[in-house]
């Protein structure tokens, strides 16, 4: 695991986990982490087995103030939430919140998952995109880059999700010049925000992708710019709290990194703090 002892982006059985959120802090204070962030997925008005049900949100707030108070002068725990473009939520009831967008809303009011089932993604872009993968992500990235202008998050949770079903469909090439044009555009327009961009390393710990999101090529140029990262396992399993780690330390590295920020393991000076990588 190295030095991140941390995760700013955890989810338990308040929405699509598999673990409840006392095992995960639990776990996370057995594997020796300074900090934990819980953050499910916030209540929306649909596909109701993702997120918080709206009448259990009030009940997840307090079992994670629970916990903090649980784990006080041990290990900080943060009560976060994992907010969608089209979530329900008013995270000025969280410590922070992440940044994410997991839909398309189509024209009828329905909503197709980013990162769900292939099939039906593939038909959204045969019948909305023109069968053009690289319009359905100019269509993501836009999405991505106006709200995260918008509400100015503290994390900008899994930035190019996009490449979760292209592994599947192939629906661009990822080296292209223009997909990456498309991609660094709309990433350089959040910089001004000072949000943290995530190294997620949850498609590692659950065995879709070899690589964390973003890409290498985006965070080379995030690190340019002058931009900070955040290394998050997005955990929905507590034996995965820490998986993907080194792969993600060592291309911070090979990029010159030579810090992250994570979670401060002391509330008192602060919510997050550097930590160095060498």
């Amino acid at each position: 695991m190295g030095k991140i002892l941390s995760s700013a982006h955890v989810h338990t059985t308040f929405c699509d986990g598999k673990t409840p959120a006392g095992e995960m802090a639990s776990k996370a204070y057995e594997m020796g982490f300074v900090s934990l962030g819980f953050t499910s997925h916030a209540a929306q008005t649909f596909d109701p087995g993702y997120c918080i049900e709206p009448l259990r949100e009030k009940d997840y707030i307090k079992e994670i103030l629970d916990i903090k108070n649980e784990y006080k002068g041990r290990m900080a725990v943060y009560l976060g939430i994992e907010r969608d473009l089209y979530s329900c939520s008013d995270p000025s009831d969280y410590e922070y919140f992440i940044a994410s967008v997991h839909y398309f809303e189509k024209p009828d009011g329905t909503y197709v998952g980013i990162d769900a089932d292939s099939l039906e993604l593939q038909k959204y872009v045969n019948e909305y995109c023109g069968g053009d993968g690289l319009e359905m992500a100019k269509r993501y990235f836009s999405l991505v880059r106006d709200y995260v202008i918008e509400t100015k998050p503290a994390i900008i949770g899994h930035f190019d999700l996009v490449r979760y079903n292209n592994t599947k469909l192939k629906l661009y090439d990822e080296d292209s010049a223009i997909y990456r044009n498309m991609a660094l555009e709309s990433l350089r327009a959040m910089a001004e925000t000072n949000a943290l961009l995530e190294v997620n390393t949850g498609g590692i710990g659950r065995g879709y992708m070899t690589s964390p999101y973003p890409a290498v090529f985006l965070l080379k140029e995030w690190k340019a710019w002058g931009g900070e990262v955040i290394v998050n396992s997005d955990c929905h399993n507590a034996s995965l709290l820490d998986a993907g780690y080194k792969q993600a330390e060592e291309i911070l590295l090979s990029l010159g990194y030579d810090h992250a920020v994570r979670l401060s393991s002391d509330p008192e000076k602060g919510m997050w703090e550097r930590f160095c990588l060498k």
